[in-house]
């Protein structure tokens, strides 16, 4: 997975958590286990989704469509209307993903970021 640039630390995840309860998810298993996560969040303008992460043995089955698709439905109750993500430019199963989806390659924008 391509998690390295996020703030990733438990208080950034707990942060994220608590300002994004119906967009973040967590999908498991019979037996409570974790199987997939989505992380979703937005601005009040627009959203975006930071990750969708789905144990290897589960993909295939509709499990992160079905994320994405609660996440957006969460995000048209309060009127967001453009979503939007980040797929690290090696990540080919990421990018395939997306395209199954139906979302589309920005190349008029260029992502900077900076450390704080």
């Amino acid at each position: 997975m391509h998690l390295h640039s996020l703030n990733n630390t438990y208080g950034g995840i707990v942060r994220l958590l608590d300002a994004n309860p119906n967009t973040c998810l967590v999908a498991v298993d019979g037996n409570d286990s974790i199987v997939a996560t989505a992380l979703g969040a937005t601005d009040g303008r627009k959203g975006y989704l930071y990750h969708i992460a789905v144990d290897e043995q589960w993909r295939g089955q509709g499990i992160g469509s079905t994320l994405v698709h609660r996440i957006e439905d969460a995000f048209q109750a309060v009127g967001i209307v453009k979503v939007g993500i980040l797929v690290v430019a090696d990540n080919e199963d990421g990018k395939r993903f997306w395209k199954h989806q139906g979302w589309k390659t920005r190349p008029d924008v260029v992502y900077f970021d900076h450390d704080l």
